[in-house]
């Protein structure tokens, strides 16, 4: 389990459901979070793209279901957390 808080300040609790040190990969889902959403569960994946392991594509995916908002509204919100958090690690 990791507790986080958002840039508001609610909490965000996450649950680790896999991971894969060789293949560079792992699996969670959102227990508790202020987003209108259930059955969140996502999968971050790190691959190597040349071959001198200078230079690697983050592939980030995640399933769930709307609650009281539209699916692209909800589609737009994690969007948006992704290239968030995506430039974070680029930087």
């Amino acid at each position: 389990m990791r507790h986080l808080a958002n840039s508001d300040g609610d909490a965000v609790v996450e649950h680790l459901e896999a991971f894969n040190n060789k293949e560079r990969y792992y699996t969670y889902s959102i227990m508790k979070a202020p987003f209108p959403i259930t059955d969140y569960l996502s999968s971050i994946q790190v691959c190597e793209i040349d071959g001198d392991s200078k230079t690697s594509l983050v592939e980030w995916s995640g399933s769930f279901t709307p609650v009281g908002v539209s699916d692209e509204e909800a589609i737009n919100l994690f969007h948006g957390i992704y290239a968030d958090d995506l430039k974070a690690l680029k930087q």
